[in-house]
């Protein structure tokens, strides 16, 4: 399930929600492995999870693909017995073994971006820097043009005032702001050398994919 909703989620940054509902008898598998759990660890791993995820969804952090696929693997997958550190995995903490290893992946790719841009954040507040040379990138305004899956972070309006802003929501459509920048670019208001910062649209699945994968090696190192 992870494997093909990971290869969607990167062409195409969308999961029909039909293949939920394909993938969702999977959860019956919590009936065998009910008997195995501790059931306080397994509700405190499983609510900690959904509450967390959803508080994400809510403020735009991820779609609501992402949360589907925690609610079906944590659901499918209450016990397994990795072969290291397996006491946790296996009285029924796999969710948040799952989501600890998923955002050690993120934040790794995040600290390789800050070291490589941040030398570019030259003159801004310190709590900016960090969060652009973490979050984003600086490209050429042809290179975004050119772009698929990148939200500008630089936004500048008809009389070429720019405004940076620090994130953007989920539910915007990339190709709206190549259209913006291509407008202004043939009405000579921006230059297609001109450097802006921009975002990755990042594509949660792939991360909650290694970060399973990852559990089913080494639980959690500490108990």
């Amino acid at each position: 399930m992870l494997i093909h909703t990971s290869i969607l989620d990167i062409k195409y940054r969308e999961v029909d929600p039909k293949l939920w509902l394909f993938y969702s008898p999977l959860m019956i598998f919590l009936y065998f492995d009910i008997k195995m759990i501790n059931l306080l660890i397994y509700i405190y791993s499983l609510f900690t999870v959904i509450i967390v995820f959803f508080a994400f969804y809510k403020l735009s952090f991820m779609g609501g693909a992402d949360l589907f696929a925690v609610l079906i693997v944590s659901i499918s997958n209450a016990v397994v017995h990795p072969l290291f550190f397996a006491r946790l995995s296996e009285l029924g903490i796999e969710p948040l073994v799952i989501v600890f290893y998923s955002s050690l992946f993120i934040i790794m790719s995040g600290i390789i971006n800050l070291v490589s841009n941040f030398r570019h954040t030259k003159g801004l507040k310190f709590h900016t820097r960090l969060i652009l040379a973490f979050s984003a990138r600086r490209i050429r305004v042809g290179q975004f043009i050119n772009s698929k899956f990148l939200f500008p972070l630089t936004e500048i309006d008809d009389n070429g005032n720019e405004i940076l802003r620090m994130g953007f929501s989920v539910e915007e459509d990339d190709s709206y702001w190549r259209e913006v920048y291509k407008r202004l670019v043939n009405e000579r208001k921006v230059s297609l050398d001109k450097y802006i910062w921009v975002a990755w649209g990042v594509p949660v699945l792939p991360f909650l994919l290694a970060g399973y994968i990852i559990s089913l090696v080494i639980g959690l190192p500490f108990s």
